[in-house]
Order: C-alpha cells, then structure tokens, then sequence
C-alpha cells in the first residue's frame, strides 16, 4: 500500500508540475528559416509583442511596460526584433517587401497533435521558434481575438483553413495580415485539414508569397488561471502613458477605429499586392487575377489535378502570352508590333529587348563617334612628308 501510495503521489506531482508549465510552442514559417538549437522560452507578454507586429499592418511601436521585471528590456526587444517581421529596406522596390502575414492559433491541442505537427514541421524545416512559458487560458486568448478583429486583422465571421491560406480571399483577408483561431475540440477536422495543407503551406512559404506563424495552445492550458496575455494591458487603470493621452494596446479595448470596408480600386491594389504563387483551382485563378488580366491563360504550373478539383498538389499560375498589335484598322495591313507581357498577373510589360537594343545602339553610337575623332586626333599630329614640307618652304621665301 505504502509503494501504491507512493507511485500515485510521484504520478500527482508530475502531472501537476506538468500543468504548471503550461507553454505553448511557436512556429514561425519564413523563406529564411532561421536555424538555432535551442528553443528559448519567452514570456506571455513578450509573445503578444510578437504576435501584434507580425499582424500590424502598420509599423509597429510600444513602451513595452508591460514587460514583466524578472525579463530584461534588451532582452524582449531582441526577441521582438528575432522573430518578428524584418524591417522594410530602404531603397528596394520589390514586391516581395511586404509578404502576407497569417497568424493562426490553435486551442485545445492534444499531446498527441502537438507531438505529430512538431514532427511535420520539422521534417519540412519549420522547427519551433520559441515556446511560450506561461500560456493563459481561453478567456484571455477570446480577448487576444477580439484585439486582434478591432485592428482590422481578424475576419470578422468565422474562416475556413483553405481560405485563410489564399491572401488573395476577402472573406479572410482585407488587407496584408490576417488572424485565425480554431478550437480543435469543436472543430476537429481542422488539424486534419492543416497537416494536408502543409505541402501546399511550403510552396507558399518558400516562394515569399505567405509567411505562418502558429501557435500552438495545449488542451490544458484552458483553465489557466492566467486570464491575460498581458496584466498590464487587462488593466485599463494602468493604460495611462507619462506625459500623453494615448493609451496602451489592451486585451479588451482599442483607441484605432474600427476599419473602413475598402474600395474597389483598393481591392484590387490589395490583390495584386498579395497574389500567391499557386491557386488550388483554376477558377480561383481567373478570379484573383482577373483571367491573367486579359494578356495570358492559367495553366497547372505541376500538370497534377484537373481545372476544377482543389487538390494540394494543383498550382494554378499565370502563363503570360505575347500579344500583336498591328498598324492599321484593314487586315493584313503591312507593320506590326509585339507585346511582351510579365508578372504574377501578366500585368507588366516586358521591356527588356527595346531596353537592351536602345543600350546597344547607343553605346555602338558613342564607340564609334570616340573612335572617329580619336582617329582624327592622331592624323592631325603626324608630321607632313618631305616633299610637300620643301615645297612650303619655298613658296614662303618668295
């Protein structure tokens, strides 16, 4: 009895210890994954920094108060700056500048998942970045995504896994960021659907046109008794700054009104900033692009999958066609013109040959007209010949 006795106190504190931890892992899928080898463990309010300026769609600042005293300042802000998005560089006009940010959540993952998706993600190289060393509990992550709907960055209805995938939706997406949240225990064709998609999350990540942070919250973790991703953000007493009359970002509350629904030109700015790599079918294709706006056909870039199926191994991309213009309204008139045409939605006009004969004409032009009065020069500083050069000097003494 005293041995049963034992091995149930032994088994007790375990699981209590285990309880007690309560961290939830994140993985944060970028083209440059960064290697390390080690998961640091970061506090709550440090992974909420994280999480809002991944999702920001504007740069993104705080005082960081709410930082607890037991994690240095430094500290949190290398942290910040390690695992959220780089800054945008100075001079480059690259589209890939400014990637979609996806912030997906997870609750109420079992040991089991979360042992079978670290193990997917670290065999397509996405280990975990870092862990979260006090999770809170599901209050405090219903609060987190009501933060994150009154910034603009969550969709206000719930969104499907394979919407969210695809920037170019706009019942997920309205802008370059976007926060889901799925419960597993409701909704548990979700983790299925997520472990299909990581192929097709690979491309996606691998091409600069998506980039996933996960975040993993165990089944255990929801009755916390933590009840704030950030305690000084949950006090709306303490949300006072020193010498101004702005507040810090809470849980509950924002100062920022409530996003604008966009326009159409805006949408279609937004779309043709977020266009992904592959479509999983050939009708989305046609949507998000506007039929390769009118100067090419989509095509299965992997010829896998029919035009109408949405199958992860289908890449529904933009095949840009060259296009005749001809001088004349007859046909048949003499004199045309061709048109090359580029981009993720044969938008852009290829002008790499006009470039290339215009910079090879004019250089031709400077070497030959150099060479000319070069040649000109030294002709000019030979000497006469003898003969003439006598005969000069004759005509001068006359």
């Amino acid at each position: 009895m005293r041995l049963l006795a034992g091995l149930t106190a032994a088994a007790l504190s375990g699981l209590a210890a285990a309880a007690s931890q309560q961290t939830a892992d994140v993985y944060i899928l970028t083209a440059n994954q960064q290697s390390s080898s080690e998961t640091p463990s970061i506090p709550k309010e440090v992974a909420r920094h994280i999480l809002l300026q991944r999702a920001s769609r504007q740069p993104y600042g705080s005082d960081l108060r709410d930082i607890p005293s037991s994690t240095d300042t430094e500290t949190a802000v290398s942290h910040i700056a390690r695992f959220g998005t780089g800054p945008e560089p100075l001079f480059s006009q690259s589209d890939k500048t400014n990637v979609p940010q996806l912030v997906v959540i997870l609750e109420g993952v079992t040991y089991q998942q979360s042992h079978d998706l670290k193990d997917a993600l670290s065999q397509a190289g996405h280990p975990a970045a870092f862990r979260v060393s006090d999770a809170p509990s599901a209050a405090a992550n219903k609060n987190l995504m009501t933060l994150f709907r009154q910034l603009g960055s969550a969709p206000s209805q719930p969104c499907d896994l394979a919407h969210a995938l695809n920037p170019a939706n706009e019942e997920c997406w309205s802008g370059v960021s976007s926060v889901v949240n799925y419960d597993l225990q409701k909704a548990s064709s979700t983790y299925s659907a997520l472990l299909a998609s990581l192929p097709q999350i690979n491309k996606l990540v691998a091409a600069s046109d998506l980039e996933v942070t996960l975040l993993v919250l165990p089944d255990f973790t929801r009755s916390s008794k933590i009840n704030s991703w950030s305690t000084l953000a949950g006090n709306p007493t303490n949300n006072r700054r020193r010498d101004s009359g702005e507040r810090v970002i809470t849980d509950s509350t924002v100062v920022w009104p409530a996003p604008s629904t966009p326009t159409r030109s805006a949408k279609v700015n937004i779309q043709k900033k977020a266009i992904p790599a592959c479509f999983l079918s050939l009708d989305a294709c046609k949507e998000a692009t506007n039929d390769c706006s009118g100067h090419g056909t989509c095509v299965n870039k992997f010829g896998t999958g029919n035009a109408t199926s949405s199958d992860a191994r289908a890449c529904f991309a933009c095949k840009c066609m060259a296009t005749v213009v001809r001088r004349g309204d007859e046909p048949g008139t003499s004199g045309k013109k061709t048109v090359h045409w580029g981009g993720n939605m044969c938008q852009k006009k290829d002008v790499s040959v006009p470039f290339w004969l215009i910079t090879g004409f004019t250089i031709t032009i400077v070497g030959a007209v150099t060479f000319a009065i070069g040649l000109l020069f030294s002709v000019g500083q030979e000497q006469l010949p003898g003969v003439i050069g006598a005969g000069v000097s004759r005509g001068a003494s006359k």
